[in-house]
């Protein structure tokens, strides 16, 4: 990795290093590992992607370890401690730490690894902002729940039950999202944002894009994040997640062939927009019911486009012939269609257009979907 000049982790000494430079010394302790664990480490990239090329593997021994090395520029660093005999109720825990060429100090406690706390980088007391913000966030979220459940009235314990049906997942990124919004000014602010840019747009439509932009410091939209936004803004937001009732997006993509087609090339006919990828078992299991739907409908006007996730294009190629894959396949090597312009954040994904162009199901699968085309054709 470019951006980092070395590496040393424990006791392994600087040699091509003057003493003069500066370098990076973090110096952690995790309450309650005792004896000999792995840390896996990688560096996050501008981009947003992980290093793993050049992912290090450290000795934590009972909680403590030590990191040392010298960085180019300021950097995002994964530590994940990795459990002796992994299973479902012992994973990895991991927490996220910006590092400069400075001495810092990690605290950290088994089973709440990611809310460690790490001194001595102000990059990282911003990050240490919006980490508490979440968790404090997360803990009212569930005293409301508890509060609710104590009432024992019907509409408390419906409510309760709603809030408990949302995933800790969405709801710590809602709050990551309101902390940026709150904070224009932080850096962390932006870099969280252009990562929602990347990696869960359909969280951060164009409208709102726009106005985070709009609000942010000259020297904010300059840098690399607030670049990634801007572009984000101005080459592939779109302003909603498409539902019911709405005109699909047009785009084309390549076939295994090697030829463009396009979604307009099917006006007129009914049309299911599918999005899957060869690594997906639900996916692979509704394209039974797509062989045999295709082959029952398509000569009344059906037709079936579907939009391959895969990064590996003879992964995609493979599983079209396993499937017997007859009608239409291309290949998003990308993700562009999928993750920018149909806000496409699980598979399978699919998309009921009728002859008029108007969506009308979404996510239909097995009897649901033969139903809704029985009654297409039937009244045809």
């Amino acid at each position: 990795m470019k951006r980092i000049l070395y590496l040393l982790l424990l006791s392994m000494v600087f040699n091509s290093v003057s003493n003069a430079q500066e370098k990076f010394e973090l110096n952690g302790y995790v309450k309650g590992y005792e004896g000999k664990f792995q840390l896996i480490l990688n560096f996050i990239k501008p981009n947003h992607d992980a290093d793993i090329e050049n992912e290090q593997v450290l000795e934590m021994v009972d909680g403590r370890f030590k990191l040392e090395g010298q960085l180019e520029e300021p950097l995002l660093l994964s530590i994940r401690i990795k459990p002796k005999i992994i299973k479902d109720h012992d994973k990895f825990e991991i927490a996220f730490i910006w590092i400069d060429n400075k001495k810092m100090t990690l605290i950290g406690e088994r089973g709440n690894f990611e809310y460690c706390d790490v001194t001595g980088y102000q990059r990282q007391d911003e990050n240490e902002k919006s980490r508490i913000y979440v968790r404090d966030m997360l803990n009212s979220y569930n005293a409301r729940i508890d509060s609710l459940s104590e009432i024992q009235s019907i509409e408390a314990l419906n409510e309760a039950k709603q809030l408990k049906s949302v995933s800790k997942f969405y709801l710590k990124n809602k709050y990551l999202l309101d902390f940026s919004y709150k904070n224009p000014d932080s850096f962390i602010s932006v870099y969280h944002y252009s990562w929602f840019v990347k990696w869960l747009p359909e969280m951060v439509p164009k409208s709102q894009a726009i106005a985070f932009y709009q609000s942010l410091k000259e020297d904010l939209k300059g840098n690399i994040h607030g670049m990634q936004i801007k572009h984000y803004i101005d080459n592939v937001a779109v302003n909603r997640k498409l539902k019911v009732g709405d005109r699909p997006y047009d785009f084309s993509l390549k076939n295994s062939m090697g030829n463009t087609i396009a979604l307009n090339d099917f006006k007129g006919n009914v049309v299911l927009l599918d999005f899957w990828a060869s690594g997906c078992g639900p996916c692979r299991k509704e394209h039974k019911n797509y062989e045999q739907l295709y082959s029952e409908f398509h000569k009344k006007g059906f037709e079936i486009f579907s939009v391959s996730q895969d990064r590996n294009k003879e992964r995609w190629q493979k599983a079209m012939i396993k499937d017997n894959m007859t009608w239409h396949s291309v290949w998003d090597e990308k993700k562009d269609i999928s993750t920018y312009t149909y806000l496409v954040s699980a598979i399978p994904q699919n998309y009921l257009i009728d002859r008029n162009g108007i969506i009308i199901g979404e996510n239909l699968k097995g009897v649901d979907l033969r139903n809704a085309l029985m009654k297409i054709f039937n009244n045809n």
